[in-house]
This record gives structure tokens, sequence and C-alpha cells, in this order.
């Protein structure tokens, strides 16, 4: 069976305030020494027309896997594997597929849609019944999730919310995200399967985090410079 997880995460923002902090964030992380290491490479950007999304940014990128995967990964995704994303973007709805070349068993989808509630929408992505049937949700609260990592990337300031945010935030924004992982190889299924959602979940809330740690650096940041910020890496 399918693995397929959705993840809420509310924001104290409004969802336009999300978009512009989104391209910073992910502008800044390019230019990153990270990135580079983590040998990232972005092989096309171009404007297209979806079949799902209308008209949108498709970006194509290409992951080399290191050392840091798993051993059981390992076992049979060789390091130096490439993994293949394509994703387009619509803003306020997302869609990314990864894809390893030398494994066609393998399918990683990610639909992203991000709404002005706190994530109350029982069914954001309109999902047929037999799929809601097996899917999985779990809301997630950046002042509470995995504060070792924030503190690893000295993320400063999750504490300045009060316990009850959610509720007393006068602005408030969710990112649903929804996670479908397929790895239809015998003895790892599972593992690989469980795996590549914990990966998901941990990249959501460190990005996530960064979003709300780094607020004074975007907030008064014009929405056409985090556009070409973005586009510089």
């Amino acid at each position: 069976m399918v693995l397929v997880k959705e993840f809420r995460i509310p924001m104290p923002f409004s969802v336009e305030e999300y978009r512009r902090a989104t391209l910073y964030c992910q502008g800044k992380n390019l230019l990153s020494d990270a990135a580079v290491a983590s040998g990232t490479e972005i092989i096309e950007i171009d404007q297209v027309k979806h079949a799902d999304l209308g008209s949108c940014q498709f970006v194509k990128r290409r992951y080399t896997l290191d050392e840091s995967f798993p051993s059981f990964m390992r076992a049979v995704i060789p390091s130096g594997t490439t993994l293949e994303e394509f994703h387009n973007n619509s803003f306020p709805v997302s869609s990314s597929i990864l894809k390893l070349p030398s494994f066609q068993r393998f399918l990683l989808r990610i639909d992203t849609v991000l709404l002005d509630d706190c994530g109350t929408t029982s069914n954001a992505f309109n999902l047929a019944a037999n799929v809601l049937s097996k899917r999985q949700v779990q809301t997630i609260d950046i002042t509470k999730a995995s504060k070792q990592a924030a503190a690893r990337e000295h993320l400063h300031g999750l504490d300045s919310l009060p316990a009850n945010w959610q509720k007393t935030e006068k602005k408030m924004m969710c990112v649903y995200k929804l996670v479908t992982v397929e790895f239809e190889y015998w003895g790892l299924k599972s593992a690989v399967e469980s795996y590549m959602q914990s990966c998901e979940e941990a990249t959501s809330i460190i990005h996530n985090q960064r979003v709300f740690c780094w607020r004074n650096q975007w907030l008064d940041y014009f929405f056409c410079d985090g556009e070409n910020y973005s586009k510089a890496g």
C-alpha cells in the first residue's frame, strides 16, 4: 500500500507574507555553501502550462545521494546515485515529483497548498474517498517540533510565541503538505517509505522554523526583490 501522509503547519502570517518569506529563504539557502556541498544542481527553469495547475513556474533539479543516507538504503541505492525533482509552482499551490532514474518503481510526490486558516480544512487537496481512507494527518507546531535542529541552525525566537499562539495571533495561515511515497521493492518497501516521509517532515519543520526566525530579514523585503533573490541561485 502506498504511504500517504498530510502535514499541516500553522504559521502566524498571511499567505502573501508567507510567499515572500519562502522566496527569501529559498534564495538564501541556494546561495549558501551548504547547497553547493549537498550536490544540488538546477537543470532547468521555465514558465509552462500545467494540466492541473495552469500557468506555473517549472524547475528541474538534480540531487546526488551521499553517505548521509541510512545503510539499508545505500544497500540498494549506492552513493552517487542521482535523484531528479520536477517542481511546478502556481502560487498558492505547488507540486513536486521526485524520481530515481535507476529505480523505476520509486516515486515521491509532494503537493502543497497554502490556505488562510489554522489547519481546519478537512480535505484541502480534494482527495477521493479511497485516498482519504488511508491518509494520515499530522499537525506540526513549529515552536515544539525538533528544537535540537533549530538549535543547530542557530534559529532563535521560537519561544517568543505564547503556548496558545495559534488561538491568539491575529494573522494565521496553514501550509498543507501531502506526501505520497511509493517504493515497490520487496523487503525494503516499508522502511524506505517511512524514511522518506520522515525526511520530508524534518525538511518542512526546519524550513518553517527558518521562515519564522528570519522574519525580521524578510518582512520589509520588497516582493520583486525576493523573486530576483530566489532566481539568483
